[in-house]
């Protein structure tokens, strides 16, 4: 089976709209498309409405990502995240570094 990540910038917010799925095959198209917003000097929106999957490798990059970010006085915010990431990040114990409450069940 083939994974695909579809990966498509967004002016208005800045960032990016992700949909498909991020594993360890994708990861480094994602990292590539994130490499110019670290020096971009704003806020990073990842809209995930299409995203079904991610695995640890992927919330890797989120959080990097966000780390990143926040060393800069900025952030990343992530919406429209499925429960699939909600739960994910909340076990990995990231959902605050991403802003994601824990409302998953």
């Amino acid at each position: 089976m083939e994974w695909q990540l579809e990966i498509t910038s967004t002016a208005e917010p800045a960032g990016l709209r992700l949909a498909g799925e991020i594993d360890m095959a994708t990861v480094p198209a994602l990292e590539l498309a994130l490499e110019p917003f670290l020096d971009a000097g704003g806020d990073v929106v990842l809209n995930l409405v299409g995203l079904t999957f991610i695995d640890v490798a992927g919330m890797r990059v989120l959080a990097d990502t966000a780390s990143q970010l926040r060393l800069a006085g900025l952030r990343l915010r992530l919406v429209q995240a499925s429960s699939h990431v909600r739960m994910v990040s909340g076990l990995l114990g990231w959902d605050r570094l991403l802003g994601l409450a824990r409302t998953y069940a």
